[in-house]
């Protein structure tokens, strides 16, 4: 380093060894971190072992990326909201940089110190003083953004408590005690004529910094008054920093989501099971109860889940049963079960490992979380993806839902009749006098039980087979299958629900035994190859189905049909002149990252307009149609979902929504008449716009 420029002496104006009893606070501060996870881990452990843990090495391989690009990279935050996108990176940035700078000061002094080494850094100070004055910035800035929005701009989703007023103050205590602290060094050294360590050039290095100690300069402070003062606040800075994590570890608040948020990144399930697959049970038959009534009917991840909420809210933005007024907030949810958590784990944990807890003064269910806020979630995932700490809303909620159906028979009555007609019928569509064969008139299929060779299965499902709208989907895809020349069957009176309402509404046992019955008709013809019309039963062939030995070559009819487009199969020739605003199906799009394949039909046909939702409301933020999670049977409380849907629809203009689920197609109907725009606006499933396209409508 030149002469002229000095840089930052170690332990200035404290001293050694005097300075060093501030590396006791680092060991103070680490220590109540651990032990307020050795504690919490206590907690998690009550649960039941994780089913989803599956090899280590995969897990962290899985979870080291997302870290990467979601967490680190932030792709999570800035991806739907901005302002607090970049509140976030400046917070987190900041911090980080902060640390690796104390983290360097001190592995270079002790190294050089007691080991005689000279790292290279120490040729580089003046420089990393720069990046840790711009890290210094970052933080401030990015707590006054946090604060603006909390204190003055208000969204309502925040729920602000002690621990972030708390937190806030003792973070932007550290940066200014910490700003000001260089400032009064670099006043009474780089900046004092007198001082040995004169070097105007090297305070040019830290430009804020530097800011301040001009400043400091000019009220005239002399070089004693500012070691006096560098003195006292170099004390209470180390004071400080070791303040916000040892509050952080008492209260457990949000500051400690840097510890638990990564550890549940790698443990979430995604690693090892599909996205759109809940949770299996496992036996039935070996269960004491059925669904989760105390905390240790929940597995350890998803007590994990509950720690690792920020309370951010996003989730609650998302949620189209809280935008359209039901009583469900994901993130009261997680909260409501945390408290429970806390409330009860010291209880659980006080008792010997045979001992009889005492009952809890309030359930989880019923009690912490009301049956209205279970029954209104349409299993949409919007919570979820759009989750910067990972929580897996859905398992929880189905795992209470099943305590409701399996041992309580607490379900609504739509629901249940919806299930009796499963179990009786072998379809949800109570009343209906519909076969499952009537849609087949004049669409020259074939039932495999007549003629078992084939190429493809098509799974037509409950509503594209029984409803009369949903029957001519299903005519439209035997014309597609039948021009592109693809031999394919159908199971026609053999083919029952796939069993997904019931899953989703919590009867596991109905579920396994509808999957167990379809595994072994299919099995039975030696199906490898399905093409679904509907993507809940595409999610729960594909994804489910394996949990029980159903393992089977599974496709949407969207990427099926998009295939027999690329490769020429089928070309649409005739002109269709309408401007259609695509609806992405959760259950397609969320649940199974499948977005390009229905727009590259519609781009395929001559004359159609494509047009995405406003707003943003399009592939992974897509609003629900609200029929998902058994909703489609259930009365609603509040706005209507798919009314909200119908207004994204109708703000765009467009001539017909265009989708690609029977669900969606029924939902989208009810709100055009609802909003009354029959006649000039409709709702088409990209079939039929095929089908015309190709003249065999």
């Amino acid at each position: 380093m030149p002469p002229e420029l000095t840089g930052r002496l170690d332990f200035w104006n404290i001293g050694y060894p005097l300075g060093a009893i501030v590396y006791l606070t680092a060991p103070i501060a680490l220590a109540a971190i651990a032990w307020a996870l050795w504690q919490r881990s206590r907690y998690w452990r009550l649960g039941k072992p994780n089913p989803d843990a599956g090899p280590w090495r995969a897990r962290l391989a899985g979870g080291l990326r997302t870290l990467f690009v979601d967490s680190i990279g932030h792709r999570r935050f800035v991806r739907n909201e901005r302002y607090p996108g970049a509140m976030h990176f400046l917070i987190f940035w900041g911090i980080v940089i902060l640390f690796i700078a104390t983290s360097l000061d001190a592995i270079e002094f002790n190294s050089e110190q007691y080991l005689g080494w000279h790292l290279p850094t120490k040729n580089i100070t003046l420089q990393l003083e720069l990046i840790w004055d711009i890290g210094g910035v970052m933080l401030i800035a990015g707590i006054a953004l946090a604060a603006w929005r909390r204190y003055v701009v208000r969204p309502p989703r925040l729920n602000t408590m002690l621990e972030n007023n708390v937190l806030l103050v003792l973070l932007l205590a550290s940066a200014l005690s910490g700003f000001v602290l260089q400032s009064l060094r670099m006043a009474a050294t780089e900046m004092e004529p007198t001082s040995d360590l004169y070097s105007v050039a090297s305070a040019y290095w830290s430009p804020f910094s530097y800011l301040i100690a001009v400043g400091i300069r000019g009220l005239g402070f002399t070089v004693y008054a500012m070691e006096v003062s560098h003195f006292a606040l170099w004390w209470a800075h180390a004071g400080l920093m070791s303040a916000t994590f040892v509050y952080a570890a008492w209260r457990f608040g949000p500051l400690m989501h840097i510890f638990v948020s990564p550890l549940n990144l790698v443990m979430r399930s995604s690693v090892t099971r599909p996205k759109g697959a809940l949770r299996p049970m496992g036996d039935l038959d070996t269960l004491e109860v059925f669904g989760a009534r105390e905390i240790t009917d929940l597995t350890s991840k998803q007590l994990l889940d509950y720690d690792a909420c920020t309370n951010c809210g996003r989730c609650q933005d998302q949620c189209p049963a809280w935008r359209s007024g039901k009583p469900l907030s994901p993130r009261k949810l997680v909260q409501d079960a945390k408290a429970y958590m806390e409330s009860r784990a010291p209880v659980l944990l006080a008792q010997g490992p045979d001992a009889e807890p005492p009952p809890p003064e309030a359930d989880l269910v019923h009690g912490a979380i009301t049956t209205e806020v279970l029954w209104s979630c349409t299993t949409c995932r919007a919570c979820m993806e759009a989750c910067p700490a990972f929580v897996e809303h859905i398992d929880s909620i189905v795992d209470m839902r099943r305590l409701l159906t399996m041992e309580e028979a607490d379900v609504p009555e739509g629901a249940m009749n919806a299930l009796t007609s499963m179990e009786q019928r072998g379809h949800p569509w109570r009343g209906t006098q519909a076969t499952r064969t009537d849609w087949m008139e004049g669409a020259d299929a074939v039932v495999m039980s007549e003629d078992p060779e084939h190429d493809v299965l098509l799974w037509v499902g409950c509503t594209s087979a029984l409803d009369g709208r949903g029957q001519q989907v299903a005519r439209a895809m035997a014309s597609v299958l039948k021009l592109a020349g693809v031999k394919y069957r159908v199971l026609g009176s053999e083919e029952t629900c796939t069993g997904d309402p019931a899953r989703r509404m919590g009867n596991e046992y109905l579920f396994q035994m509808m999957a167990e019955q379809n595994i072994e008709t299919l099995n039975a013809y030696e199906v490898r190859r399905i093409v679904t019309l509907c993507p809940h039963c595409f999610n729960t062939l594909k994804n489910e189905y394996p949990q029980f030995g159903g393992n089977f070559e599974v496709t949407h009819y969207t990427e099926f049909v998009a295939g027999l487009i690329r490769d020429g199969r089928i070309r649409p020739a005739k002109a269709v002149p309408l401007s259609v605003a695509y609806h992405d199906s959760c259950y397609l799009g969320r649940h199974n990252d499948i977005y390009e394949a229905p727009r590259e039909i519609a781009r395929a046909i001559p004359g159609l307009e494509l047009v995405e939702m406003g707003e943003g409301r399009c592939r992974e933020r897509g609003f629900c149609c609200g029929a998902g999670g058994g909703r489609m049977w259930m009365e609603e409380q509040g706005t209507r979902v798919n009314h909200i849907r119908t207004d994204h629809f109708l703000d765009t203009g467009a001539d017909a929504v265009g989708v690609s689920c029977p669900f969606c197609l029924q939902m989208m109907e009810e709100g055009i008449g609802a909003k009354g725009q029959e006649g000039s606006k409709s709702a088409k499933d990209l079939l039929e716009l095929l089908a015309e396209s190709l003249n065999e409508a």
